[in-house]
């Protein structure tokens, strides 16, 4: 204990780092990408509020506190999302927050509900919690975490984001949801199997319906979106089947997921910039553009398919695991959800790098930019390392005491 509410365990801190690398990621690329002077302060203030609420929610055991640190990251994520100010940013602005305000308003109520059964907010002292109110912080939990059918406004807020901040929001901004999750329901004893297991299979139909979607999505930042929805759901079914397989698989998948899907939207970035579309019917033969933001994407979109040796493999590997450890058909789900992921990325990555129809003459290529090749490079030989070296943080995780 720290103080002000605030614990530092091996989760917070993996978490913490984390979220900062993947922040420190966001300013880099924005150096070069973000240019509209009169709102460049306007950006880097979402940024610190977005990566510093998430640190926020990683390492406090007040409830409370944890709400305020959840409305600041909305309020961000709000921001962020309207930042070019066009008649599409503003609505999705207006959309992402008007769904996850009034998620974080039922949520709230769940959160008071709590309070008056245990007379406390501090997570280590509660010893029950109503289903009304688990039901509650639930909703929140899974409106956050772009959780189907609560999912509807990441993809038009991918849409209108700027890619330097999209990483950020792909890194960081969701995962919170499935943390809360984590350190509120899962570290306790409070609910009976059936809870989880409803948990669980949710978890599983949104991320095979999510990746479904993505396989027929010819929009970049929409196919992203759902990628993003997809791979959220692997995570809290990770947290949902529990065990030390599925929370430390869930752990190393937000990793995982946090440097690939922030690398994958940065090299998103981009290609827009370089083409100025981000249809992948309108884009093939990108490989002779920049072979090295080629070869950085093949790495990042292996980490999420579960390629060995890229971190993705071992992440993925675990919660598999753990979900067959639960229960067969939970483990079936979770493998015809990484199918999905496999197919969805597959084709993108083809299609992208090595279309059949080579259309890059009908399009006035810009040379790619330096600086976001190289961002998109770093995460993707980090998302290298850590699989190469996956026994570190594993047994980093591992020493917490799961």
């Amino acid at each position: 204990m720290i103080g002000f509410d605030f614990f530092v365990d091996r989760f917070g801190i993996f978490l913490t780092l984390l979220f900062g690398f993947i922040g420190l990621m966001s300013f880099i690329y924005a150096l070069v990408t973000i240019k509209e002077k009169g709102h460049r302060l306007e950006y880097y203030l979402m940024l610190l509020l977005l990566v510093g609420s998430g640190i926020g929610i990683a390492l406090t055991y007040n409830l409370l506190l944890m709400f305020i640190f959840w409305e600041i990251s909305t309020f961000a994520i709000w921001r962020a999302v309207a930042y070019y100010r066009g008649d599409q940013e503003l609505a999705a602005g207006n959309l992402t927050f008007i769904l996850n305000f009034a998620a974080a308003t039922i949520m709230l109520l769940g959160i008071l509900m709590v309070y008056l059964d245990n007379g406390t907010f501090n997570i280590f002292e509660i010893r029950a919690i109503n289903d009304t109110a688990a039901i509650f912080i639930l909703i929140g939990v899974l409106t956050k975490s772009v959780t189907m059918p609560l999912h509807i406004w990441l993809a038009p807020a991918y849409r209108a984001v700027p890619a330097a901040i999209g990483g950020c929001l792909a890194g960081i901004g969701e995962n919170l949801g499935v943390i809360v999750f984590m350190r509120l329901f899962v570290t306790g004893t409070f609910f009976s199997p059936p809870f989880f297991n409803t948990v669980a299979w949710i978890a599983v139909a949104s991320s095979i319906v999510a990746g479904g979607v993505a396989l027929r999505s010819d929009n970049l930042r929409n196919l992203l979106a759902f990628s993003t929805i997809s791979q959220l759901g692997f995570i809290l079914l990770a947290f949902a089947v529990g065990g030390t397989f599925g929370i430390v698989g869930g752990m190393l998948y937000i990793l995982a997921h946090a440097l690939a899907k922030s690398g994958l939207f940065y090299g998103v970035g981009v290609v827009e910039d370089s083409t100025g579309s981000d249809n992948l019917k309108n884009l093939s033969c990108l490989l002779r553009v920049s072979p090295a933001l080629a070869v950085a994407m093949a790495f990042l979109a292996g980490s999420i398919v579960g390629f060995f040796p890229m971190i993705g493999f071992f992440s993925k590997l675990s919660v598999i695991v753990g979900a067959v450890q639960q229960s067969t058909a939970s483990g079936v789900g979770a493998i015809i959800a990484a199918v999905f992921t496999l197919l969805y990325n597959t084709r993108f990555y083809h299609e992208l790098f090595f279309g059949d129809e080579c259309r890059s003459a009908k399009i006035k290529f810009k040379r790619p930019s330096y600086t976001g090749v190289t961002v998109v490079f770093i995460l993707a030989l980090i998302s290298l390392l850590c699989g190469i070296f996956f026994y570190k943080p594993m047994s980093y995780l591992l020493a917490g005491g799961v």
